[in-house]
Parts: structure tokens; C-alpha cells; sequence
């Protein structure tokens, strides 16, 4: 759950923003002051009130001590109030303004991680893949199949109720993934909305929590040949496409093919295979296709364990510069 990446990238923008509120403070209290200095007695006043709080566990008669303290306590914290609307300043101006309330932008409560980091953290992760992506534009709602109404398949039937069981099924896909969810092998003709979906689902994902890797598969299989010849690390190491919670390769089979290619595809759907985590391949290749450019091994695994979806028709692009 959670891109940890993400979450270190959360807790180091609240961290900065904590310190800004915490400077802001700062400056206000001595501006303040030094237009009424009579705020900076009742600061001291304040702390030495607090200090005394602490001493009453030790007195003779620890509760009168303590509610003594307490309206005086009370008593200063409203002569500051009086002092502050005086100078037309809210109450909380000496306050240092977080951004969550809750943590205070320490990032946890109570030993557990805040909401306001969890937020953080998709937020993060969305325009990562935003990023390398056009997932902005690339929405469960945003996907009319009213384009598909008049395109037909090979047999010159009208592809309109498949593409939208497709939707519907990837839709409710993201909808209650989970880490045991099935891995999907979406293919069909170029131009379909097969990366549109993909991506749609990994918006979604993103959003309940899991952590979502995406990447075109020429891009994936050249990091990590990087990686393993040259010694750099990319955005797209071994490591981090088996640790996942859904890992997308989108376009397999768009990439340069070569032997290396074909052994780092094997090596990731192995590896998230044994590791128990799915993978969705878009791709414009049929399983003949996947057989021929990968090899029985990996033909083998998608058949036995991935759900097909396939997506039929023609490129839909050409219609859509058409209409608009």
C-alpha cells in the first residue's frame, strides 16, 4: 500500500511546510510585540504558568494549585485575545497556521501515519504519472463509447456492447482491487482506448492507496538495461517493478525487440508472478503475436493466468479528429 517513495516525499513536503508555519509565527509574534509589548509579559507569563502547572503534582493541595493555574491560564489567553482584535488580528495570529490541524504537519498521530501524508502521498504519485503520461485526460467517465456505435469488428458486427462490457469490467476492476486482483492482458488493434483504460485504472488504484508503476515498454526495458550494463539507476530498476502493488506495461510489444527485450519481459512476469502481485499488459499483439515475439514461456503464463480483453474495431482517432 502506498508508494514509499511518495510517502518519504509526503513527510519531507510537511516537514518544509511545518518549518515555513513555524517561521511565519515567528515573525508575526515579533511584529505583534513590538506593537504591544504587553503581548511578550503575557508569553512569559503564560510559560511560567505552564512550569507551575507542572510543580502542582508536589504541592500540599495539588487541585487548588492546579485550578488556580488553570484561571490564570485562562485569564491571560483572554486579556491576548482583547489585545490582538485591539490591533484588528484574529485570534490565532500568533499561531502557527499548518497545514493539517490534526498532526501539525509532523506527519503522525499517535505513532501512526497521518491522513494529511496518506493525501500527500497520492497526490505525489498522481502527477508522477501524470507525468509520463496523459492520465489527466484519461478518465473511466471521460471515455465515450459513443464513438465505438458505428465501428464493426472483422465479422462486420458493431463493436459498441463489447467495448463497453470492457469498460464496465475494468471499471469495476479498479474499483475493488485488491493485492490478490487478477492481472489483465488487454489487447487489440492500435487507436481502441486501450491505454486510455489502463490508464483510468490506475487513477483509480492510485486513489484507494496502492502503489501504481506504469511505463511504455520500451522505455521499461531500456532502464533496465541501464541498469544492468552501465550501472544507472532509472525510473524503472527490478526492484521497484517487483515491489508494486500494479504494475501496467503499456504497448508490449512496441519496443525494439531483441533476446534481452524478450529475457527482461519473462524476468517481470515471473517475478510478479511468484511474488503474487498483478500486472496489466496492453498491447496490439494476440496471443500468436506474444508466442512469436517472446516465446512459449511467456505466451504460456499469459494464457494460464491473465484475463483476456480484447478490444476490436478500427483506430477511433481518425473518427474523433472528424468529429471535432
Amino acid at each position: 500500500m502506498y508508494n514509499p517513495e511518495a510517502i518519504s516525499k509526503a513527510f519531507a513536503a510537511a516537514a518544509e511546510d511545518r518549518s515555513k508555519a513555524i517561521a511565519v509565527s515567528v515573525e508575526r509574534r515579533e511584529d505583534a510585540e513590538k506593537r504591544c509589548p504587553r503581548l511578550a509579559d503575557i508569553t512569559k507569563e503564560l510559560s511560567a504558568v505552564g512550569a507551575g502547572i507542572a510543580k502542582t503534582f508536589y504541592a500540599d493541595e495539588p487541585m487548588q494549585s492546579m485550578e488556580a493555574l488553570a484561571n490564570e491560564s485562562l485569564r491571560l489567553q483572554e486579556e491576548r485575545k482583547a489585545l490582538l482584535k485591539a490591533m484588528d488580528l484574529p485570534e490565532d495570529y500568533l499561531e502557527p497556521a499548518y497545514t493539517c490541524k490534526v498532526c501539525e504537519d509532523k506527519g503522525r498521530v499517535n505513532g501512526k501515519i497521518c491522513a494529511c501524508i496518506k493525501k500527500r502521498a497520492i497526490d505525489i504519485s498522481l502527477k508522477e504519472l501524470a507525468a509520463v503520461s496523459p492520465s489527466k485526460h484519461c478518465t473511466f467517465e471521460n471515455f465515450d463509447l459513443n464513438f465505438y456505435k458505428n465501428i464493426q469488428d472483422e465479422n462486420g458486427k458493431s463493436v459498441y456492447d463489447k467495448i463497453k462490457n470492457n469498460l464496465e469490467y475494468l471499471k469495476a476492476y479498479s474499483e475493488d482491487f485488491s493485492a490478490e486482483s487478477k492481472s489483465l492482458y488487454i489487447f487489440g488493434k492500435t487507436g481502441l482506448g486501450k491505454t486510455h483504460l489502463s490508464l483510468a485504472v490506475a487513477n483509480t488504484v492510485i486513489k484507494k492507496g496502492f502503489h501504481v508503476l506504469y511505463g511504455m515498454a520500451g522505455v521499461i526495458f531500456s532502464d533496465i538495461e541501464k541498469e544492468k550494463f552501465k550501472s544507472i539507476e532509472g525510473k524503472y530498476t527490478m526492484e521497484k517493478l517487483l515491489q508494486a502493488d500494479l504494475l501496467i506495461i503499456d504497448d508490449l510489444g512496441s519496443e525494439f525487440h531483441t533476446s534481452f527485450s524478450a529475457s527482461v519481459a519473462h524476468n517481470i512476469i515471473e517475478g510478479r508472478l511468484l511474488a503474487g502481485k498483478p500486472v496489466i499488459i496492453t498491447t496490439n499483439l494476440d496471443l500468436g503475436g506474444i508466442h512469436k515475439q517472446y516465446g512459449e514461456r511467456i505466451a504460456s503464463r499469459i494464457l494460464g493466468e491473465y484475463v483476456p480483453i480484447k478490444f476490436e474495431g478500427e483506430d477511433i482517432r481518425q473518427l474523433k479528429k472528424f468529429m471535432y
